[in-house]
């Protein structure tokens, strides 16, 4: 049958509703051929695919198949168990896919999609590779477009953390694009991941398909991150896809609320995005969804829950025959080796000092202010400290 998804794509063209439409109204791609060939089938194609009809055909189908065969390139239809099955329910999902590594992570992982600008800040290049290191350490697929800029440090981050990504390709499986991209693809199928694209193997990049694209994008993500956007950025595509698809969106606070750079994310935040100030409110967010799974890697990652975030609320019962405060515990059971060696830093020095403001954790830590503020909001999430009146920090009590 595949021979037939095939033909239909050669007829049709990638993202075309079209191509789901006669496969409900005839049953298969096989009969939308027959039909096409023999039948009423050509009264619903418009002149462009009208003059497609001669030029697709079974031959080319095969081809195709022997091209991907000698290439490694898999393919799986819409019919198909293992498709991903986040895209059954978008509009206009792909009949077919081609891809190269394990598609499996998309039906069996937590994904969550993240994208922003090619031009992206040094700020958002900071944040993006945080929350996406750590979202893929935790187990998330990152699910991106594989583009120059956020895109790339998406699945840059969640590789070097050890984790799995998803690239969405805007060209066929065979196209270096961006180029020189060829090797990363291969660290991402080693990693677990996948590359995957709707277009036939050696299709180039369109401008017209970009937006079609990110549709597969937000489709394959329980939730998408924005980290930035200006007012016209691709990224906003993204976004209104992930609205329209029913899924949650979260953004990045911008660095510079008057930064044009930030202000398509400024608009989504206003209008009710989800903010997003580090990778545990993406956890915490789906934790009663995804509780299984996340408990299953609290082992092999030492990420501590303590009963669905107690290090948010501070509402763990506290034993009061053990002096010691909650944040000192919390250390206890915290893998300080896992994050960065700045946060044990800042941990000690408010430990041997006890409270102390903003500018002297920077002056005692040797740290910049930028990143003590990025570290102390952290720190405070997991438990480890509390914030006091004043621009004040201590351990938590």
């Amino acid at each position: 049958m595949t021979e037939y998804y095939l033909w239909l794509l050669q007829l049709m063209g990638a993202a075309n509703p079209k191509s789901r439409e006669l496969i409900r109204r005839y049953g298969s791609p096989k009969a939308v051929y027959e039909e096409i060939y023999s039948g009423e089938g050509k009264k619903f194609l418009s002149p462009a695919e009208m003059r497609r009809v001669n030029g697709a055909s079974l031959e080319n189908s095969q081809k195709i198949l022997d091209l991907c065969e000698r290439d490694g390139i898999k393919i799986v239809t819409v019919s198909d168990e293992n498709y991903p099955k986040s895209l059954q329910n978008i509009y206009n999902p792909p009949i077919l896919l081609f891809y190269k590594g394990d598609i499996s992570c998309l039906n069996k992982e937590i994904c969550i999609s993240a994208v922003g600008t090619r031009d992206m800040t040094e700020y958002t290049a900071k944040v993006t590779k945080r929350t996406s290191s750590d979202l893929a350490r935790l187990g998330v697929v990152m699910i991106s477009g594989m583009a120059t800029g956020v895109d790339h440090t998406v699945h840059k981050a969640a590789v070097d953390a050890g984790g799995k990504t998803a690239g969405v390709l805007a060209c066929g499986m065979t196209v270096d694009y961006p180029r020189g991209t060829a090797a990363f693809r291969e660290e991402i199928y080693r990693m677990g991941g996948a590359c995957i694209s709707e277009l036939l193997p050696t299709e180039l990049p369109s401008r017209r398909y970009f937006s079609a694209r990110n549709r597969i994008i937000s489709g394959l993500g329980v939730g998408t991150i924005i980290f930035q956007a200006g007012m016209k950025s691709g990224a906003l595509i993204t976004a209104d896809h992930a609205i329209n698809q029913g899924r949650d969106l979260f953004c990045i606070p911008p660095a510079d609320l008057f930064d044009a750079n930030y202000c398509g994310v400024v608009g989504l935040l206003r209008d009710g995005a989800i903010p997003l100030f580090n990778y545990l409110d993406v956890v915490n967010y789906y934790f009663n969804d995804f509780t299984d799974q996340l408990e299953a890697l609290n082992e092999k990652f030492k990420i501590s829950y303590d009963k669905p975030f107690v290090f948010r609320d501070g509402s763990a019962e506290k034993n009061k025959s053990d002096h010691k405060t909650s944040g000192e515990k919390t250390a206890e059971r915290f893998d300080f080796s896992l994050r960065e060696p700045e946060i044990k830093r800042i941990y000690d020095f408010l430990y041997e000092n006890g409270i102390r403001q903003l500018e002297e954790i920077t002056d005692g830590c040797g740290i910049s202010p930028e990143d003590v503020s990025l570290y102390l909001i952290d720190m405070e999430i997991e438990g480890l400290i509390v914030s006091k009146p004043g621009g004040h920090y201590c351990i938590k009590e």
